[in-house]
C-alpha cells in the first residue's frame, strides 16, 4: 500500500509519540476511538479504505495495551473484500485480536474456508497464515482437510506448501484428532526432497511433530532427510536465500538433526549410515570459510549458526550411543567450551555435557570435566549456569564420588537462587538415598539438607527421611539422639521439628539412658517448638507427648497437665482438640492393655507408597525435562519413574516399571487367591485398588483409579478379557471417564459370569496417557476358578464323605502334590488359608485330627463343579500333601495348582 493510502493513520502515530504524559495519550485515543465509532455508526458512507485504516487503528491501540471493544464486525467484513490490502487488514485483525472462543469465529472460518478453495495464490497464503495464528480445535475440525489437500497437491506453489505446512502444524499441535494425515503420509515425506529450501524446513518442522507422536508410521522420512542432511552439509548445494553468513541452511540443518533424534540408527553399514556419520563429524568442526585460498574474516553470526548445528549434532551422538570416537571427541569440544568467554557458550556446554553423561560410551569421558563443572558451580555468577552444573553433577554421581558430590550440592544450596533451591533439595534427596553405604551418613545428610534448606523442603522429603529411618532398625538409635541434638537450636526450622517430633516420639526411648537426652528433656525441647509451628506440626507433636508418657510413666502426670489445659480442651483448631481430648482419655483409662496396643510402635513402611518418588518425578530435574533437548528426551522415555530404583536398592522395595510399553501386575497378584480386596497395581503416580464380591457364578469387581500425580492422565479407556479362553468368561465392564483429574479417583465396575471352568485370570488392559506419554497396563483381574466355589448347601458326615471320595476315583479326576512348605506350619494358619481358598473344613472327618478335610462345589453356567480336597500335613518334615479330587478331570489340576501356589 502507498503512502498515501494511510496518511491519516501516519498522523495518528505521530500524535501518539508526540505525547508527553500517559492522560495526553489516552485523551488522543478516547478522541479516536470516538471518531472511529461515529464513522463505523454511519455505515453507508464507509468506503473500503476507511474500514482498512480505522481497523488498523484498532490494532495499533490494541496494541498498545488499550481495550477496543468495538470494531469487530466491521474487520470481520473486510475478509470478503475483492482488494488484496483491505482483506489483509481483515485477516491481520482475526490474527491479532481474535480467538478461537469469540463469538465471531464462526464467521473468520466460512471466510478461510472460501479463501483455501481460491485459486488466487494471495488470498490461500491470507487464510494460511491466519490459521497458523489462531489455530483451534474448531478451526481444525472445519479447515484441516482443506490444509492437508493444499499440502500435497503438486499444483500448489511453493509459496503455498511451505505455509499449509506451518498451518498443519499448528493444528496437529492443538487438535491432533482432527488431523488425519495417515493416507498423506508418503508425500509429505517426499516433500523434503523439494528443491525450495522454504517448503523443506517447513516440511522437517510437520514431520518432527507428526513423528514426535507416531515414530513407526514415518520411520521412512529418515533416509530422506539424511540424503537432504548429506547435501546440505556436504556439497553445501542449497539456494542463495538460504545461504546465511557463508552457511547453507543451517536452521534446515539443525531441524533435520532434532528429526533424526526421533528414531534409532539406521542399522547395518549402509549408505545412510555413512552419510550420517559423516555429516556429523563436520557440524562438529567450526572451520574458517575460505576465499581465494585464504580465511576471510567472520562476523560472530557464523560461529553462531556453526554451533547451533555442532550442538544439535552432539544431541544426535548422545541419542544414537554408538559410537565411542565421536562421543569422546564431543566430549572433548564441550570441555574446552567450559573455559569460553560467552556466558551463553558455557551454559550450551553444560548442558550437552548433561546429556552426554547419561550415555554408555561417553560418561567416563564427561568425568574428566567434573573439576571444572564444580568451578563452574561455585563461582558463575548466572543462576542458570549453576543450574546446569548441578545437572552435569548430578548425572555424575556415583556410589564413589556420591559424597563429595552432596557436599558440593549442599554447599552451593546456601548461596543459590531461590527458583532452583527446591529442585536442589530434592535430587540432593535422590543421590543421598539411591547411594547410601552408611545410613548414619544419610541421616546427616538430609538433616543438614534441612537445616539450611527447610523452607524448600517439600513435605514428601521429610515424610521420606522418617520412612528410611523407621525401616532401618540398625540407625534408630543414632538418629533419636541426632535429631534430639538438631531439637535444641530455638531456631530450628519447622521441617525439622516434624521429623525430630515424630523420630523421639517412636524412638525416645533408645536414647532416654543418656542424662542428656532423659525423657523430661525430650518433653522440654519438644515443648520449647511447639508455640512456634503450624497447627498440623502442633498434632504430631501431641502424638509425641502421648507416646513419651507411654513409654515412660515419670513424665505421665506432667502430660496429662499440658494435655488438659484450656489451650487444648477448647482448642479453635478442631484437629487439635479432638486430639488432646481422646489422649487425655486414653491416658486415663483403667484398662492397662488398650494404651500400648494403641500407642505401639509403628510398623516399617511400605516403599511402594511413599509419596516422595511420585515428588520426584513431577519435578524432574534433569536437563533433558527443562530444556526440551529432543535427543535426551527420547533417550529418558520409559525411565520416568526411575527413581523407585531410589528404592530398590537401599531398602530391597519392588522398583515402578516404565510405563511406556505393556506392563503387568504380577508382583501384587499372587495374594488374591485367598483374599477378594486389595492394590492391584501400584506406582508413585498411580494406584489400582479392587474389591470384588462372588456368589454362584456370578461376580462382582468395584475397580479404583487413583491419579496420585500433579497431571491429569487422559485418554482412559479399558478392556476386559480372558486370554487363551475367551468363552469360559463372560465380562461387563462398566465404561469410564476418559479423564483422571489430579488428586481423584474413580471407579469402574466390572460383573463377570463363570460359564465354564478357566486356569487363566481374566485381563483388564488399561490404556491413558500422563504428561504426553501413552501407558498401557495388562492387569490380572483377581478373578480365579476358587472364587467361584461354595459349601455344601447340607452338612456331610464322614461315611458320606469318603463314599464320594472313593466315587469320583483316582486319577485323572485325582491331583496329588506334595510340597516342602515356603514357612514353619502353623495348623491353626494353615487351616485358616484353607477356608481363604473357598474350601470350607469339616471336623471330624478325617481319622488323623491334624489332616484336613474340605468339600465344595465350583459354580458355573454350564454345570456344577464337586470339588473334594483332603490336606496332610507334616509339621516335623515340613511338608504338605494336598489332594483334590472333582468330579471334572481339568478343574482337579486348576484348583490344585491355585492351592498350592500359597503354602
Amino acid at each position: 500500500m502507498g503512502k498515501e493510502d494511510m496518511r491519516g493513520l501516519s498522523h495518528f502515530i505521530a500524535d501518539i509519540r508526540a505525547s508527553k504524559s500517559k492522560e495526553a495519550e489516552l485523551k488522543r485515543i478516547n478522541k479516536e476511538l470516538a471518531n472511529i465509532r461515529a464513522k463505523f455508526g454511519d455505515k453507508k458512507g464507509l468506503t473500503g479504505y476507511q474500514k482498512k485504516k480505522y481497523v488498523c487503528k484498532l490494532i495499533f491501540m490494541f496494541l498498545l495495551g488499550h481495550e477496543v471493544e468495538f470494531g469487530h464486525m466491521e474487520a470481520v467484513n473486510l475478509l470478503s473484500s475483492l482488494h488484496y490490502s483491505e482483506k489483509q487488514m481483515g485477516y491481520l485483525f482475526a490474527s491479532v485480536m481474535l480467538n478461537e472462543q469469540h463469538d465471531l469465529m464462526r464467521l473468520v472460518i466460512q471466510a478461510i474456508k472460501t479463501d483455501l478453495s481460491s485459486r488466487n495464490e494471495l488470498n490461500v497464503s491470507l487464510a494460511l497464515h491466519c490459521i497458523s495464528n489462531i489455530g483451534g480445535k474448531e478451526t481444525a475440525s472445519e479447515v484441516a482437510t482443506l490444509v492437508q489437500r493444499l499440502l500435497v497437491a503438486d499444483e500448489s506453489p511453493n509459496t503455498v506448501k511451505k505455509k499449509a505446512a506451518l498451518a498443519m502444524l499448528r493444528l496437529f499441535r492443538e487438535a491432533p484428532e482432527q488431523v488425519a494425515i495417515a493416507e498423506y503420509t508418503p508425500r509429505v515425506i517426499q516433500l523434503l526432497t523439494s528443491p525450495d529450501t522454504g517448503v523443506v524446513t517447513s516440511t522437517a518442522s510437520l514431520l518432527t511433530a507428526l513423528a514426535s507422536a507416531n515414530p513407526d508410521e514415518y520411520r521412512s522420512c529418515v533416509a530422506v532427510a539424511i540424503n537432504k542432511l548429506h547435501r546440505i552439509v556436504l556439497a553445501r548445494s542449497e539456494q542463495e536465500d538460504y545461504i546465511y553468513y557463508s552457511v547453507p541452511a543451517p536452521w534446515l540443518t539443525v531441524k533435520l538433526l532434532r528429526l533424526l533424534q526421533l528414531f534409532p540408527f539406521p542399522g547395518q553399514p549402509t549408505c545412510c549410515s555413512r552419510h550420517v556419520y559423516v555429516c556429523v563429524c563436520v557440524c562438529l568442526s567450526v572451520c574458517l570459510p575460505v576465499c581465494d585460498g585464504r580465511p576471510t574474516r567472520v562476523r560472530i553470526q557464523y560461529f553462531n549458526v556453526n554451533h547451533a548445528c555442532m550442538f544439535e549434532a552432539m544431541n544426535l551422538i548422545a541419542h544414537y550411543d554408538n559410537n565411542a570416537d565421536l562421543q569422546i571427541k564431543a566430549c572433548t569440544l564441550l570441555g574446552d567450551f567450559l573455559i569460553h568467554k560467552e556466558t551463553n557458550m558455557r551454559f550450551l556446554a553444560l548442558e550437552s555435557l548433561s546429556v552426554m553423561a547419561t550415555t554408555e560410551y561417553s560418561h567416563e569421558a564427561v568425568k574428566r570435566h567434573k573439576s571444572s563443572v564444580i568451578r563452574a558451580l561455585k563461582h558463575e555468577s548466572d543462576p542458570t549456569v549453576q543450574r546446569r552444573a548441578a545437572d552435569v553433577l548430578y548425572a555424575l554421581c556415583d556410589s564413589e564420588a556420591v559424597e563429595r558430590v552432596v557436599d558440593e550440592l549442599l554447599n552451593f544450596l546456601d548461596h543459590a537462587d531461590y527458583s532452583v533451591r527446591e529442585e536442589l533439595v530434592l535430587k540432593i534427596a535422590i543421590l543421598a538415598e539411591r547411594f547410601v553405604k552408611d545410613y548414619s551418613w544419610y541421616v546427616d545428610v538430609m538433616l543438614r539438607l534441612i537445616r539450611r534448606a527447610g523452607d524448600h523442603v517439600a513435605p514428601e522429603v521429610w515424610y521420606r527421611v522418617i520412612q528410611v529411618i523407621v525401616n532401618r532398625q540398625d540407625v534408630q538409635d543414632y538418629a533419636a539422639k541426632t535429631c534430639f541434638e538438631a531439637l535444641l537450636d530455638p531456631a530450628v526450622h519447622e521441617a525439622m521439628v516434624n521429623v525430630g517430633g515424630y523420630v523421639l516420639g517412636e524412638f525416645g526411648h533408645l536414647i532416654a539412658n543418656d542424662p542428656n537426652s532423659s525423657p523430661v528433656k525430650q518433653l522440654e525441647v519438644i515443648q520449647m517448638h511447639y508455640p512456634m509451628v503450624s497447627a498440623s506440626t502442633r498434632a504430631l507433636l501431641l502424638s509425641t507427648y502421648v507416646k513419651l508418657a507411654n513409654l515412660f510413666p515419670e513424665i505421665k502426670s506432667h502430660v496429662l497437665q499440658v494435655l488438659k489445659t484450656s489451650h487444648f480442651l477448647k482448642n479453635a483448631d478442631a484437629e487439635l482438640q479432638q486430639r488432646a481430648n481422646e489422649y487425655v482419655h486414653l491416658l486415663q483409662t483403667s484398662n492397662t492393655d488398650v494404651v500400648p496396643a494403641v500407642l505401639e510402635e509403628m510398623p516399617p513402611f511400605s516403599d511402594a507408597q511413599t509419596t516422595l518418588l511420585q515428588r520426584l518425578e513431577t519435578k524432574r530435574t534433569t536437563v533433558t525435562e527443562k530444556t526440551g533437548t529432543l535427543a535426551a528426551r527420547k533417550r529418558q522415555e520409559g525411565k520416568k519413574i526411575e527413581l523407585g530404583e531410589v528404592s530398590a536398592a537401599a531398602h530391597s522395595a519392588v522398583p515402578a516399571k516404565s510405563e511406556t510399553t505393556v506392563i503387568n501386575n504380577d508382583p501384587f497378584f499372587d495374594k488374591f487367591t485367598l483374599v477378594n480386596d486389595g492394590v492391584l497395581y501400584e506406582n508413585p503416580v498411580l494406584q489400582i485398588g479392587v474389591k470384588s464380591e462372588f456368589h454362584g457364578n456370578l461376580g462382582r469387581l468395584t475397580v479404583f483409579y487413583g491419579n496420585r500425580g500433579d497431571a491429569p492422565m487422559t485418554g482412559v479407556t479399558t478392556r476386559a478379557f480372558v486370554p487363551n479362553a475367551p468363552d469360559a468368561l463372560s465380562i461387563d465392564a462398566r465404561p469410564i471417564d476418559a479423564t483422571i483429574p489430579p488428586g481423584v479417583q474413580l471407579q469402574q465396575q466390572i460383573n463377570v459370569e463363570c460359564v465354564t471352568y478357566f486356569s487363566d485370570a481374566p485381563v483388564l488392559e488399561v490404556s491413558l496417557k500422563y504428561q504426553g506419554r501413552a501407558v498401557v497396563l495388562a492387569l490380572k483381574l483377581p478373578v480365579m476358578l476358587n472364587k467361584f466355589i461354595e459349601p455344601l448347601t447340607a452338612p456331610m458326615d464322614a461315611p458320606t464323605f469318603f463314599k464320594k471320595w472313593n466315587q469320583l476315583g483316582g486319577p485323572p479326576r485325582e491331583v496329588r502334590q506334595i510340597i516342602k512348605a515356603k514357612e514353619p506350619i502353623v495348623l491353626d494358619q494353615l487351616h485358616e488359608k484353607v477356608v481363604s481358598f473357598g474350601l470350607p473344613t469339616m471336623p471330624d472327618i478325617d481319622p488323623k485330627p491334624q489332616n484336613l478335610v474340605c468339600a465344595g462345589i465350583i459354580h458355573t453356567t454350564n454345570a456344577q463343579i464337586g470339588t473334594l480336597l483332603r490336606v496332610e500335613p507334616n509339621v516335623e518334615a515340613q511338608m504338605i500333601r494336598f489332594t483334590v479330587r472333582a468330579s471334572v478331570d481339568a478343574a482337579s489340576v486348576i484348583v490344585s495348582n491355585l492351592l498350592v501356589s500359597n503354602f
